[in-house]
């Protein structure tokens, strides 16, 4: 046993012994038979450990994830046996040892073979054992260079390849299908490391090519969710490959990952051992050529072989693409050899691809391409450029029959030119099949005209992305058609189980590519403008725009259209097109939910709630398919927001990013982020619960800082992740805190707070990426809500003794406070509410008890002096960044928005529309606004038309502030209608929508009632009755108060001081009137009070009347509570009202015959009758949260914009009365 265990191994002989080169011969044999044998065992294990139940198979079927993205997908290659040796048992040994550290990095520069690597790390390890998952990143395709699907489908591959990992898996998605949408970091931690801590499984996972994947993070996103999670998994391995970009650099230098990675240089190889490996590449594919193809003999010479290597200089790319010139299978082998020997053995213009001098990729390259093109001719050297810039130029990998289609090219010729290129191209046999760049430095060569030299290849992409563009527009123009996939009436898109199945089947691969890209080849102003472009977007506008919206729906990229029509605006710039481009844009803004969500909605409700005026409407009107009639008051232009939504709570404050792309809201216990546009949720964050948070976006957009809590925290997340970065404790001099302003350093890792509690004000820094509180000062006085970023400081206000301060921090430690300046403010400051800084300009906006100021500080003068009544009070102001704009909220009447002018600030937009926004907001970059209000975000453009308005705010919004009333007949077939103490009553007859008869009454009227023959107009002290005209012949006559029939004047008119609510009943003999009284009136009870708790504070005190119509005479009174809505039963037997949703009162109106008397008996039950309520339906229609009608067995009917959310039912009409829609809306839905 001593002697066979002191035998050498045979490692030992093979460096030592006169047989060495057999001997590695004979172990790279053993190796490979070993490694064979244990793919075979492997894959048997895993098709057993991967036999699902059907459930299963469909959960992981339809969980999102990336296509092709696994080591064994697609016709990736490994290694050549014999070569990269040293490097790939390093990696497998550390692969082995538990004591390694848990991630391994291969970086390398471009060509050098990591990917190459990866895919024979992954073999091995697969035959192993050990691999859990694989991911190999491509920039070529959508879902492969997509951060968010690559946790999601390694989780998917783990779930398959381990049972355990499983069972917990498949319970995780079916209780939380979106899981797979949340962040990186909310990703990383339910899908793999809470399952693979569960269930303890010892694994590696291989990603590949991360540098490939777009990420605008400075640090990669995914390395830094990795950082954070690495330690919890520790029987977890990533094997990860990327070239060594900026963002991958510092990725791997963040503190959490710096310790815990083993790093290899690829590019930093000893010379010798890479050609070595390059050598026997070439030596192993040239055997494989001669033993192929006759004649060739000796060929090539040693001399040849060692010159090539040379060529190669490294790089595993060059040889790649040599070997694929020489092999093809038209041409002669040593020719090929001879051309590439020829070349110059250095080139000028290597570009972006050189790391050593003597690379010459861009000469081979050029010397392929004017072989396989040598002809000089015009004509087929443009057909040759269009092929070329398709293939390079496309957003995603064209194949040979969509360039055909998208070019009008035969798609033969297309097949011809890619093949005589075939070495620089991943080109398949398949012309269905994408074809792209062999490797990424071709694009880069071809692209750039200072080392694609020759004009006849050069492909210049303003010149080649208008014939994609246009080619796309042809198709789409030819080839979409409404309902292409069949869908069923009324279905959301989730509710379509073969919805992907009918996309792929319906909608081919290059239509695909067209409707999702077209908007691509529009680069701004690099874009060559063409008429005949122009006109193909115009007809595609016109005829194919809701089609196209279809296409988007099904396809989950609705948010697309969004961009193709902002960018088409953008060139288009000035055009008879623009105007129906921003049409279009609205369509999709006011409706994006439905178009997301519901492809047939688009025209079941968003078609049909278009404005009148709408082009988008009149062009498509006929394509409508309406679940409900709009009967009366659809808006006859599009409301000034270009989109609004409705949230289930009140939002509490809200913040742009710098980037003016996405907006943060925060509501309970939870901060949103939204698309600016959309308004569509990215993702959530669960903060602490606070009183007056604030947040602050950093300046990069990376992270989001939330101040707040008791203690007072500050804590920040990383938004590409998800993740928590830091999370620091605060010291305020007490509580409780009456306000907190917060700002980040322009460099991103400081955020200086300013809080004030009582009289004293602090000032605390804090640096979030080492989770340090590096400053704290406290003091006396009065500061300006803002801290901002000056230079290398933070600044702030304060305010004392007639003047502003300024006084700033600098960034640098020690951190020291000092004056700046001291600026003048007006005698008439005397602020209601904390003051508006702009510290750029130095202006002063403030509210005083009449109007809303400016102050110039660096001139002394007014810019602003807006008269507002005290009951609007501002509830915010601000100014956009650069001081052009200054927007503010007041109470009961929205928002507006003032433009500065030579001689100050005048108003430029009304921003209020039907959701009452009292919390303005100006994009960074002025170009959009939001406002909120309770649980309502809007969202305008600054830019859009400005309004005449007068600056005496208390004049512009008296008329306002009046409350529509309407009244339905009992056989619900008239409907009278007016706005509260104005004149007019408008009668409509509810199956055509035609008005029937408009009154002129002479007075402010308050209540209205209809019957077939008759109007009943409750006004100031009269209840006067029309009768309607007989039949219908004679429509909409005109009647004054001189046509009545009967008027009755109501006794001890004025009934209260403040009447709130006056309905008639059905059979018009009875008037209902709900009002509040101050002080205890005996003269508005009949006595019978058990309603005592209704009782305010104030001693006002509301009371039911019940008045006669025909004689004005009060019948009863009952005390009432403080009720937001009034009805009479159907048979008008009762009286029904309501101090909010699902609290209900009831009266019952007892005659008494003998004594010729009435009252009201209050009844104990809130259970009302199932009919006659106007904030419920009787016949079972409800109105979601999200805005969705639905009938009672939950067929979804109708989408509401969220204007829309409040409505009035009578049997089967919905009736919305807000107050700021220019007329009411009543919808008839379907039985």
């Amino acid at each position: 046993m001593r002697a066979l265990s002191e035998r050498p191994e045979p490692e030992q002989l093979a460096e030592h012994g006169q047989y060495s080169e057999e001997v590695h011969g004979l172990l790279e044999d053993l190796r490979e038979t070993i490694f064979d044998y244990q793919m075979v065992q492997q894959k048997e294990i895993y098709d057993q450990r991967r036999k699902l139940v059907p459930a299963e198979a469909v959960i992981l079927k339809d969980f999102p994830s990336a296509k092709a993205a696994e080591y064994r997908h697609g016709d990736r290659k490994g290694c050549l046996r014999g070569t990269r040796g040293a490097i790939l048992d390093e990696i497998e040994l550390w692969a082995r040892d538990s004591d390694k550290p848990p991630i391994y990095w291969l970086n390398g520069l471009a060509g050098t073979g990591k990917s190459t690597i990866a895919q024979t790390i992954a073999e091995r390890i697969f035959a192993d054992g050990r691999l859990g998952a694989s991911f190999f990143c491509s920039r070529d395709f959508q879902d492969r260079r997509d951060l968010k699907f690559i946790f999601p489908t390694i989780a998917v591959q783990l779930a398959r390849n381990y049972p355990e990992s499983r069972s917990i898996f498949v319970p995780l998605v079916q209780s939380d299908p979106e899981i797979a949408h949340e962040s990186l970091y909310n990703q990383m931690d339910r899908l793999i490391v809470r399952p693979l801590k569960q269930s303890h499984i010892s694994t590696v996972i291989v990603i590949d090519a991360l540098d490939e994947c777009k990420d605008e993070e400075p640090a990669s996103a995914i390395l830094s969710v990795l950082g954070q999670f690495v330690s919890q998994i520790p029987k977890v391995k990533f094997f990860v490959t990327g070239r060594p970009e900026p963002r991958i650099r510092e990725g791997f230098r963040l503190p959490l990952l710096a310790e815990a990675t083993d790093v290899f240089i690829l590019h930093e190889v000893e010379p010798s051992r890479v050609n070595t490996d390059i050598l026997l590449f070439f030596g192993h594919n040239f055997s494989e050529l001669k033993a192929r193809r006759r004649g060739l003999g000796d060929w090539p010479s040693s001399e040849q072989l060692d010159l090539l290597c040379e060529r190669a200089a490294g790089l595993f790319v060059y040889a790649v693409a040599i070997i694929k010139f020489i092999d093809h299978k038209n041409n002669n082998p040593k020719g090929q050899l001879e051309r590439i020997l020829q070349l110059p053995t250095s080139s000028v213009h290597e570009g972006k691809t050189r790391f050593r001098p003597n690379t010459t990729l861009d000469s081979l390259y050029m010397s392929i391409i004017q072989q396989a093109f040598d002809d000089d001719d015009s004509e087929d050297d443009h057909k040759t450029r269009s092929v070329l810039g398709a293939v390079v130029l496309a957003a995603n990998p064209l194949s040979p029959s969509t360039i055909a289609a998208l070019l009008g090219i035969d798609h033969e010729d297309v097949f011809l030119r890619l093949s005589s290129i075939h070495s620089l191209l991943i080109l398949q046999e398949d012309a269905d099949s994408p074809v792209r760049a062999f490797h990424k430095s071709f694009p880069d060569f071809i692209v750039d005209p200072t080392r694609c030299i020759n004009e006849r290849f050069h492909v210049s992409p303003p010149n080649h992305h208008p014939e994609l563009m246009a080619g796309c527009l042809e198709l789409m123009n030819q080839m979409l058609e409404k309902n292409m996939c069949n869908l069923p009436d009324g279905v959301a898109n989730r509710e379509v189980d073969d919805l992907r199945e009918r996309t792929k089947r319906h909608l081919d691969p290059t239509l695909r590519y067209a409707c999702r890209s077209w908007h691509r080849h529009l680069i701004d102003e690099h874009t060559v403008h063409s008429p005949p472009i122009a006109s193909a977007l115009r007809l595609f506008l016109e005829k194919k725009f809701l089609f196209w919206l279809e296409a988007l729906s099904v396809l989950g990229a609705a948010r697309e259209a969004v961009d193709a029509l902002e960018v088409a605006a953008k060139w288009l710039e000035v055009s008879p097109t623009l105007d129906l481009i921003n049409d279009c844009f609205r369509f999709v803004t006011g409706f994006f939910e439905i178009i997301s969500t519901s492809c047939p909605h688009i025209y079941h409700s968003a078609l049909p709630l278009s404005p009148r005026k709408s082009i988008v409407r009149s062009l498509y009107e006929q394509h409508a398919r309406p679940l409900a009639r709009v009967v009366y008051g659809l808006p006859s232009s599009w409301e000034s927001s270009i989109a609004a939504t409705m949230f289930p709570s009140p939002i509490e404050a809200a913040v742009w990013s710098p980037c003016s792309r996405f907006v943060a809201i925060l509501r309970e216990t939870m901060i949103e982020i939204m698309d600016a546009v959309t308004l569509e949720r990215i993702t959530t964050l669960y903060p602490p619960t606070s009183p007056k948070p604030r947040l602050v976006f950093s300046p990069n957009t990376r992270l989001l800082t939330w101040c707040g809590g008791c203690p007072l925290n500050l804590i920040s997340w990383d938004l590409q992740t998800g993740g928590l970065v830091s999370s620091i404790a605060l010291e305020p001099p007490g509580y409780p805190i009456e306000y907190t302003s917060v700002t980040y350093s322009t460099c991103g890792t400081m955020v200086a707070s300013l809080f004030r509690v009582g009289s004293t004000f602090t000032t605390s820094i804090c640096n979030v990426l080492s989770n340090t509180h590096t400053y704290s000062h406290s003091a006396e006085g009065q500061p300006l809500e803002e801290i901002w970023t000056h230079g290398k400081c933070f600044r702030f206000a304060t305010t004392h003794s007639g003047s502003t301060t300024i006084w700033e921090v600098g960034f640098a430690l020690p951190h020291t406070l000092t004056q700046v300046e001291s600026l003048p403010i007006p005698d008439n400051f005397h602020p209601q509410q904390i003051p508006q800084f702009h510290p750029t300009s130095s202006r002063l906006a403030f509210e005083t008890e009449a109007s809303i100021v400016i102050w110039d500080a660096q001139h002394s003068k007014f810019l602003l002096e807006s008269t507002v009544a005290s009951q609007h009070a501002a509830t915010s102001m601000t100014f956009s960044s650069d001081g052009c704009f200054f927007a503010c909220g007041m109470m009961d009447m929205g928002a507006h928005l003032w433009k500065e002018s030579p001689t100050g600030y005048t108003i430029h937009r009304r921003l209020l529309s039907n959701i009452s926004a009292s919390n303005p907001l100006v994009s960074p970059n002025g170009e959009l606004i939001i406002a909120f209000s309770g649980p309502a975000i809007q969202l305008w453009r600054t830019a859009d038309s400005a309004t005449s308005l007068s600056d005496d705010l208390t004049l512009a919004i008296q008329s306002w502030e009046k409350e529509f009333v309407l009244g339905f007949s009992s056989d619900e077939a008239l409907a009278a209608v007016t706005r509260v103490e104005d004149e007019t009553v408008v009668v409509l007859d509810l199956k055509s929508g035609i008005t029937r008869m408009t009154i002129d009454t002479g007075m402010k009227v308050y209540g209205v009632g209809v019957g077939g023959s008759a109007v009943v107009v409750v006004g100031e002290g009269k209840i006067v009755t029309w009768n309607l005209p007989a039949g219908n012949d004679v429509l909409n006559p005109r009647a004054n108060v001189n046509d009545s029939v009967l008027t009755a004047t109501l006794r001890d008119w004025p009934l209260f001081d403040k009447l709130r609510l006056t309905l008639v009943s059905p059979d018009l003999r009875r008037i209902a009137m709900i009002g509040q009284c101050e002080g205890d009136d005996d003269d508005n009870n009949d006595g019978n009070n058990d309603d005592d708790d209704n009782d305010n504070d104030n001693d006002n005190h509301s009371f039911l009347h019940l008045y006669d119509v025909a004689t004005g005479q009060r019948l009863a009174s009952h005390r009432a509570g403080f009720e937001v809505g009034i009805s009479f039963s159907l048979d008008g037997r009762e009286v029904w009202s309501t101090l909010g949703e699902g609290d209900l009162s009831r009266w019952k109106i007892i005659e008494d015959g003998e004594s010729d008397t009435i009252r009201l008996e209050h009844l104990e039950s809130s259970i009302g009758p199932s009919g006659g309520l106007p904030w419920k339906s009787s016949r079972g229609y409800q109105v979601t949260n999200r805005g969705w009608v639905v009938s009672s067995i939950g067929k979804q009917l109708l989408w509401l914009p969220p204007s829309w959310r409040e409505p009035t039912w009578s049997g089967r009409f919905l009736v919305f009365l807000d107050w700021k829609l220019p007329e009411p809306v009543i919808l008839e839905l379907e039985e």
